[in-house]
């Protein structure tokens, strides 16, 4: 089956229309000093800023405790694997901060993910899916 350019335009629109959330990515670029106060503080240069898609994986990702005290107590913490979905062809990399700044989800509004590894990597991608972890 051959897979028509209009056919793959459609399924990017799709994709992106799913994207109802907005958010700002921003690459860090280094550190700044005020010159009055000379206070440090992290550079950055925003490199995106529209609409996404925050997103877990729909499992377990995995039981965080081997050799900790959790593990000797018989805990088990779970771990959730953590998307953002951006519109095919933005071009992030890796270490990029998101910051949502607008959501369905009130709860999403204002919380920062550090970009971790693309999963956009196949023929046919419909969007731009990133794995990223909450950024303290």
């Amino acid at each position: 089956m051959r897979i028509s350019a209009s056919f793959l335009a459609k399924a990017r629109a799709n994709a992106e229309a799913l994207m109802t959330d907005e958010c700002t990515v921003v690459r860090p670029s280094g550190s700044v000093t005020d010159p009055a106060t000379g206070e440090v503080k992290p550079a950055s240069t925003q490199v995106y800023s529209g609409c996404c898609k925050v997103q877990t994986s729909g499992g377990l990702a995995s039981e965080n405790v081997e050799g900790s005290a959790a593990q000797s107590m018989g805990a088990v913490s779970l771990v959730w694997s953590l998307y953002i979905h951006f519109p095919f062809g933005t071009m992030l990399r890796n270490g990029d901060l998101v910051t949502v700044t607008k959501s369905a989800n009130p709860e999403l509004v204002g919380h920062r993910y550090r970009m971790i590894s693309p999963q956009s990597e196949k023929s046919w991608a419909t969007a731009c899916r990133w794995n990223v972890k909450e950024d303290a």
